[in-house]
């Protein structure tokens, strides 16, 4: 039986979010893909999620609260979880590398879109097959 990871990506661009929707679907991706456009509702509502996500990609630059912030937000509120945060956005400046590299739980950046090849240097799909 296959075990899916559950990831969350927050991206406020709709398109965004449907490509990768449909890169995890066509690839048939082991992903369980908990998609938000709003970092401070996805922040709000972690706690309610069935599963908490083992992984989240999050987009640097969004309106109502920067991707850098979620992060340190996330990290404040749950300290306790082991959950690896990678960057997905289409353009990064020099000095957000820099505080990028100041949070913790931030694995990596990626250019979006979201890809069959981003998927494989993550994450570790033949051991979420399970027997």
């Amino acid at each position: 039986m296959r075990k899916d990871y559950p990831v969350l990506f927050i991206d406020d661009n709709d398109i965004n979010n449907h490509l990768t929707k449909a890169v995890i679907d066509i690839e048939e991706l082991p992903i369980q893909a908990i998609i938000y456009t709003s970092p401070v509702k996805a922040l709000k509502e972690l706690d309610s999620l069935p599963d908490f996500p083992t992984h989240i990609f999050v987009d640097v630059n969004m309106p109502e609260l920067n991707g850098i912030a979620f992060v340190r937000k996330f990290e404040e509120t749950f300290s306790d979880k082991n959950t690896h945060i990678y960057f997905l956005s289409a353009a990064l400046a020099d000095n957000v590398s820099k505080e990028i590299q100041e949070l913790k739980s931030v694995q990596g950046y990626y250019e979006k879109p979201f890809s069959l090849e981003i998927a494989q240097n993550v994450f570790d799909f033949e051991g979420a097959e399970e027997e």
